[in-house]
């Protein structure tokens, strides 16, 4: 007990240091467990799984007794950009070597026939794209890392048999660092070397979030979860490589509700499936501003990111009392308009297929798994990168290859 205890405390510690990787619609994150991530997220009935908190939160009610679990997920992208026209023509560059932790921590508890509660760790939104200093994109960003961790506390109530409703807190931190050069000849009005400018800051804010479990029949269940959008206003750092220009900044960014709908059917005692369905309001997301204490101009990079659908299926097979192989798909559709695109979170439509496995051990549970995914290529205007952002002859970028690999780990026990 003493080295489980230490497992989870570790892995808090991890959470409020690591996560910021994201590859799914925007910069949302669904990687809340290796079970999960191997089915394709399409997670809402899983069997003797704390993290049904964060997948289905009215699914708690399926969990007898108390248990808890927790894991990682690492996630490594990797991509090209060509640049093309009269800025940085024929240039070929890669992103720098950035790769995502995303840990989760969850605990669940029986009170009695018709109560239950818990509380989770997770990450919801993130983000982390590098490139070198000196790359052509420089102007519109070479470091965007957005961190985000919620701490999710909730309950369950078993109104009938078939039925279950839940309701909880979004506890939401974000912590935004952005780096990117400024020509000074814009900065200043005088020739000289680019300017370095770093924005950083950080704000908690409060969400809710309500969840439906109603079982259909005896092998086929429906769930749907609602989050709410969350309103981060933040007080940030702006840096710059000409200290005297150093000033405060203030910016507010409203994070998506979103609506997720799962069904799931039970074929015999070794194989399930599911499918399911989010739909995430990304036109919430409409601008990036930041006004700024002094020497700055206001900055507002305009946005208008769409709302868009995310699909997912999975299936789990008992290959005996100790075993069980997982499979599944993820499509994800890009909420970024192609005028809007830029290298802070080059997102295209991104496909993820993958497997995993569990394996049962007394009242513990491991489970493993990895995923591959490739994003649809996409081409950003040279207007958000060129110097002044303005558009030199026939000047844009292909975003290309984008692919990640997936690999992630969690541990389960049933504490009684």
């Amino acid at each position: 007990m003493k080295k489980l205890r230490g497992l989870f405390c570790l892995l808090l510690f991890a959470l409020i240091l690591v996560p910021n990787a994201a590859f799914a619609d925007g910069f949302a994150i669904y990687e809340w467990s290796a079970g999960g991530v191997a089915m394709g997220e399409a997670y809402m009935f899983a069997e003797d799984d704390p993290s049904l908190l964060a997948y289905n939160p009215a699914g708690i009610t399926r969990l007898q007794g108390s248990w808890i679990g927790g894991g990682i997920s690492y996630i490594n992208p990797r991509g090209r950009v060509d640049f093309n026209g009269v800025w940085s023509g024929g240039q070929t560059w890669s992103n720098t070597e950035a790769p995502g932790f995303v840990p989760n921590l969850f605990y669940v508890k029986q009170q009695n026939d018709k109560l239950w509660w818990g509380i989770g760790v997770l990450s919801r939104f993130g983000n982390s794209t590098e490139y070198e200093p000196t790359w052509p994109g420089r102007y519109n960003s070479y470091l965007a890392k957005i961190t985000g961790v919620t701490i999710q506390p909730t309950v369950a109530y078993k109104v009938t048999d078939k039925l279950s409703l839940a309701a909880g807190l979004d506890i939401n931190y974000i912590k935004l660092d952005l780096k990117k050069k400024i020509p000074q000849a814009r900065l200043l009005g005088v020739a000289g070397p680019d300017v370095d400018f770093e924005l950083s800051g950080d704000n908690i804010a409060l969400g809710w979030l309500l969840g439906l479990n109603y079982d259909i029949t005896d092998s086929t269940s429906f769930a749907a979860v609602y989050r709410s959008k969350i309103t981060q206003k933040m007080d940030a750092d702006a840096n710059l490589s000409i200290p005297a220009l150093n000033t405060g900044a203030h910016g507010e960014v409203t994070l998506p509700d979103s609506f997720t709908f799962g069904l799931g059917h039970r074929f015999n005692e070794n194989t399930r499936a599911e499918i399911g369905a989010t739909y995430t309001k990304w036109s919430t997301y409409d601008k990036l501003e930041m006004v700024f204490d002094k020497n700055l101009p206001t900055s507002t990079d305009i946005k208008d990111w769409k709302d868009v659908w995310r699909y997912q299926f999975g299936i789990e097979h008992k290959l005996n009392d100790t075993w069980s192989i997982m499979g599944g798909y993820a499509y994800d559709n890009s909420p970024m308009p192609d005028e809007r695109m830029d290298f802070m979170v080059p997102t295209g439509d991104r496909q993820t297929v993958s497997i995993g496995f569990k394996k049962r051990s007394g009242n513990s549970e491991l489970a493993f798994a990895w995923g591959y995914m490739w994003i649809q290529d996409r081409v950003v205007p040279g207007a958000k990168y060129t110097p002044n952002n303005s558009v030199y002859a026939n000047d844009y970028a292909n975003v290309r290859d984008n692919t990640a690999h997936i690999l992630s780990l969690s541990y389960t026990v049933h504490l009684k």
